[in-house]
């Protein structure tokens, strides 16, 4: 009897938990940065630079997911930089660059550079906000999830559900600063603007936003898959 009554007991709180599990709600938002191998995306990228001169550039970058490795119980995806100057040229056999990026703790962080950037943090809903910078010594860099699960078209591409990620939007008389990211469900990212730009504060221009220095940078995808 103490042997059916303990077996009972048992089952019941298998059948609890297993419910329990079930009803956990998966993370909404991952969907949006695939991390599968031999990924890649190709952009088109106009930048302009301002300085003493301005310095008008279009060329093509592609990213691809190369290899991954283990880090501290860390899956680290290494994220290949290609650049070219047109269309017409080859893709360089070697890398510009390699940055890298990891998955845990539900965040994106990327590795630019050798600076770390939060770049997405799940579960995505309109509305959220985190820390971009949380994981460099960069001072706090709040960023916002503009709209979500949204259309959007870029160059000759649509896109029925996309993320919008506002990491800047400050304008004054001294300066702008305007970043944001759009990924695209099951794509990544497909569009990328970033405007960081000072003024001209002499008496005569203020309020004109005469452009003295800074940079104008645009990322727009054209191609994306795996090999």
């Amino acid at each position: 009897m103490k042997q059916l009554v303990f077996f009972s007991l048992f089952l019941v709180t298998v059948l609890s938990c297993h419910k329990k599990d079930e009803g956990i709600p998966e993370l909404s938002g991952k969907e949006y940065f695939p991390t599968d191998s031999g990924r890649y995306w190709i952009y088109n990228v106009h930048s302009i630079k301002y300085n003493s001169d301005t310095i008008d550039t279009t060329f093509q970058v592609k990213q691809l997911i190369y290899d991954t490795f283990h880090f501290k119980n860390t899956i680290v995806y290494q994220l290949y930089r290609f650049s070219r100057s047109h269309a017409s040229n080859p893709w360089p056999s070697a890398p510009d660059s390699v940055w890298s990026f990891t998955t845990d703790l539900n965040q994106i962080t990327i590795n630019e550079a050798g600076s770390n950037y939060i770049r997405l943090v799940f579960p995505l809903s309109a509305g959220k906000k985190w820390n971009g910078n949380a994981k460099n010594i960069a001072p706090v860099n709040t960023y916002t999830v503009k709209s979500y699960n949204t259309s959007f078209a870029v160059s000759n591409l649509f896109f029925q559900e996309t993320c919008n990620i506002e990491e800047a939007q400050s304008k004054n008389l001294v300066n702008k600063d305007y970043r944001n990211r759009i990924y695209a469900k099951y794509v990544g990212m497909i569009y990328k603007k970033y405007e960081q730009l000072s003024y001209n504060t002499e008496p005569a221009n203020i309020g004109l936003y005469k452009i003295d220095f800074g940079s104008v940078y645009e990322e727009t995808l054209i191609e994306y898959g795996t090999p």
